[in-house]
């Protein structure tokens, strides 16, 4: 009774090990999967200790490092793994843009131009005679604003930086960076002026002030524009780095994909296929060192008094959004040469001689 018992579970056993196998097969690409997943899971099988019923930790390693492994094989040869990485870039690139366009749709709005003079107003500490209000406030504006400035022949005497923070603080802003004073020069002279930055934080808007002031009896005082923006989402960094990660790892698997099945192409599509990848790679070239460089300076760079534009700019922004738009439609139509067509014809061996 115990020696049937003991068969009869061994069979389970291997039943239940082999299903658990196949479920990690399935991480495997589906044509190495489809040549070669039988003979895997036989030798598994072969190799697995008798009653086991899940597989051993180091089994299930050795599956998972198998299929990455496949998922970022490239063709033996220099040229895919130049294609690959510079695809990588690229989408990458991409990625990492529409991150940061996503984070964005999630700051605070721009108040209204009334609301916006209110608080210029505030920072003159006396009405705005004719002031002049410019907004912009779009999904492909590369940076939101409202901007508030004071005609140049009204000037507000004795107007101070401590006495327009105080204002302001006074209105619920919180204090933020102040630019260094500098003066104007002409002919490498300075002028009878000084210029003044400073900025404070609100509910997720920045208010950037800029003074202007001069001590020429005719003209003394100081003139104000004053610029009101949202604040970056503190999740933008997390944002931009997950989009990049897809973008880069979707380049790298669809440049490995495209590279096995153009080798079996004929000559002249894959002559096509380089001919439009370095075509791509021109159009695409300026907003992916842009976005690039923007990411280095949000990364390591002090912005002070003056926000640097979010990274998406690179994307939403013409001509880049043309350039980008065209290197996609390029890359779309080297998949379809990819996928469609006939094989090379390979050459057959001949008879060997009676």
């Amino acid at each position: 009774m115990t020696a049937s018992g003991e068969v009869m579970r061994e069979p389970l056993a291997q039943v239940e090990l082999e299903r658990w196998y196949r479920r990690l097969l399935w991480a495997y690409p589906i044509g190495y999967r489809r040549a070669h997943g039988q003979e895997i899971l036989a030798m598994l099988m072969d190799s697995a200790e008798p009653g086991r019923r899940v597989p051993a930790r180091a089994d299930v390693m050795d599956l998972v490092r198998g299929a990455v492994r496949q998922w970022f094989r490239l063709p033996v040869g220099l040229s895919p793994v130049v294609a690959a990485v510079l695809t990588a870039v690229v989408l990458g690139a991409v990625g990492a843009a529409a991150g940061s366009w996503s984070a964005w749709q999630t700051a605070a709005h721009l108040p209204s131009d009334t609301a916006a003079l209110q608080t210029a107003e505030t920072v003159a500490g006396a009405p705005l005679a004719a002031p002049e209000i410019a907004r912009t406030d779009h999904m492909r504006a590369a940076w939101r604003e409202v901007y508030v400035f004071n005609p140049h022949e009204q000037r507000f005497p004795n107007w101070t930086i401590e006495a327009a923070q105080a204002r302001l603080q006074a209105d619920g802003w919180a204090l933020g960076p102040v630019g260094k004073p500098y003066p104007s020069y002409r002919d490498n002279s300075p002028l009878e002026d000084v210029h003044q930055f400073f900025q404070v934080t609100r509910d997720g808007l920045a208010l950037t002030v800029y003074a202007g002031t001069t001590f020429t009896p005719d003209t003394a005082g100081t003139k104000l524009q004053t610029t009101v923006y949202p604040t970056p989402p503190s999740w933008e960094p997390g944002a931009i780095l997950l989009g990049w990660l897809v973008g880069a790892v979707t380049g790298w698997l669809l440049t490995g994909w495209a590279s096995y099945r153009l080798r079996r192409r004929a000559l002249p599509r894959r002559l096509a296929a380089l001919a439009l990848g370095v075509t791509a790679l021109w159009l695409v070239a300026a907003p992916t060192i842009g976005l690039y460089k923007t990411l280095g300076e949000l990364a390591f760079t002090d912005p002070g008094v003056w926000a640097i534009s979010p990274a998406y700019q690179w994307v939403v922004t013409n001509p880049a959004t043309e350039q980008v738009g065209g290197t996609l439609a390029i890359g779309l139509t080297i998949l379809a040469l990819a996928a469609t067509g006939r094989r090379r014809p390979t050459a057959r061996p001949t008879e060997a001689a009676a």
